[in-house]
């Protein structure tokens, strides 16, 4: 029973521990140097997709990634445009746009990894169902876990009013 107990309390420090990080991705590491990191990591995989996007063996991923990307940069803009003018939009958005972040910087490892596993098949080298199976599970990533990139920014575009509408009574 004593470990239940244990195992639930950690679960609230590693839920703290997720919205203290994306605070401070939204708060103090996008626009750290004008935002210049963020914008060097879009490029690049940006890159990446124009680079590949006519490989047939890598158009479906690019395709797919490049729909996250444009979703992240989205998100970005919008909270460039509206975390300044009221702050708690920068909070209700976070942990939205950490885990949409993620989603594409795991699709963009994904994509990678395809290109990697491609490369070996074609050449015949190394443990053909071993990289079959990277194929296969970069596609269901692509296709299942990719497209909530969609959801995520939706949620981000919402805003706060919705949050904000309780007083701090009410809690």
């Amino acid at each position: 029973m004593s470990q239940y107990v244990r195992d639930a309390r950690i679960t609230m420090i590693y839920e703290g521990a997720n919205g203290i990080q994306a605070l401070d991705l939204v708060g103090r590491k996008l626009p750290a140097n004008g935002g210049r990191a963020l914008m060097a990591y879009f490029k690049e995989i940006g890159d990446f997709c124009e680079e590949n996007r006519a490989d047939e063996a890598l158009s479906f991923y690019t395709k797919h990634l490049k729909k996250g990307l444009n979703d992240l940069q989205t998100a970005s803009m919008w909270l460039m445009q509206n975390a300044m003018a009221k702050p708690d939009n920068a909070g209700a958005a976070s942990t939205d746009y950490m885990h949409l972040f993620g989603l594409v910087a795991f699709g963009y490892m994904w994509a990678k990894m395809v290109k990697a596993a491609q490369a070996k098949l074609n050449a015949g080298d190394g443990d053909k169902a071993y990289y079959e199976t990277k194929l296969v599970t970069a596609r269901f990533y692509m296709e299942r876990i990719m497209p909530e990139t969609q959801l995520r920014l939706a949620r981000i575009q919402t805003g706060a009013d919705t949050l904000m509408t309780l007083p701090e009574d009410a809690f």
